[in-house]
């Protein structure tokens, strides 16, 4: 299926996973990205034939799993707090392998204060590695996502040089790489050769004055970002990451994730005819480096 319409579970705490799915089918969405961890709708401690009834439910209501996310960080100076990551990680791979997901979404880390990026790139990448080569065996991938100290494409690049492996690829969140001051652009140049997946969002201002809006209503140049990845002929999903679960003041699921979908169709219908002409927005934040 070429360029499918997921959206996070992140968006739909208070839901049931049965409620997710039929909701999932009946605003016309193909796929989801299923949050793990202790307070997600999945987790390693999902009996396994829940996790079956799932998959079996998602298929019967005509989606699939894009990825099951998993909460890693790699920049402990304890090796042992890294192994523990690395093995709750395989653990969701595990439970991505059950509902037939194909990716395990990670994340690199908060960085502790004073450390650089550029202090645990090697560690980092010698944990990803590990992960990918057990997700390659599950027929999976990792899928990267740039965030807390790793947002900026440019700081997550050199970790994606160091792992040169077939099963390590990379999320683009484009209104988070938007709201560190990175123009849309340079995350395209930097990501694309490694995508596994784009998420939504939207929103208006940068660094501390980034605040969420609904999609299409913001600041982040989504139509644009649309465009130029089926130019170049990306085929993969489109992720809605409504973060209600984080900011509960957001619109309720019910109506957010409808209305994201429409938007999302829209400019992809418009994008396949060539009727989009949009330009990028450079978002300036100031103080942002590279």
């Amino acid at each position: 299926m070429s360029n499918p319409i997921a959206f996070s579970t992140l968006a739909c705490p208070e839901w049931t996973a049965e409620t997710v799915i039929q909701q999932a089918a009946a605003f016309g969405y193909q796929a989801l990205e299923w949050r793990g961890g202790p307070q997600g709708h999945v987790s390693p401690a999902t009996p396994p034939a829940q996790l079956a009834a799932l998959q079996r439910q998602q298929r019967e209501a005509g989606l699939f799993a894009l990825a099951v996310t998993a909460y890693s960080s790699f920049v402990s100076d304890q090796p042992a707090e890294r192994q523990a990551s690395l093995d709750d990680l395989r653990r969701h791979c595990d439970v991505a392998a059950a509902l037939g997901a194909a990716y395990v979404r990670a994340f690199a880390g908060e960085l502790p204060p004073g450390v650089p990026p550029e202090a645990v790139y090697d560690q980092i990448a010698r944990g990803l590695e590990d992960a990918a080569a057990y997700a390659q065996g599950l027929g999976l991938a990792i899928a990267l996502e740039p965030h807390d100290d790793f947002v900026r494409s440019a700081v997550v690049a050199p970790i994606l040089r160091r792992v040169d492996h077939p099963a390590l690829s990379v999320i683009w969140d484009v209104g988070n790489t938007y709201s560190s001051g990175e123009a849309p652009a340079d995350s395209l140049n930097l990501l694309r050769s490694r995508l596994a997946y784009v998420q939504i969002k939207d929103g208006r201002g940068q660094g501390g004055d980034w605040r969420l809006t609904d999609v299409g209503v913001g600041d982040v140049p989504l139509a644009w970002v649309l465009d130029q990845l089926l130019s170049c002929g990306y085929r993969g999903a489109f992720s809605v990451e409504w973060e209600r679960a984080w900011h509960p003041e957001l619109a309720p699921a019910m109506v957010a994730l409808p209305a994201a979908r429409r938007a999302l169709s829209g400019w992809l219908a418009a994008a396949r005819t060539g009727s989009l002409r949009t330009r990028p927005l450079t978002p300036t934040v100031p103080g942002a480096g590279g």
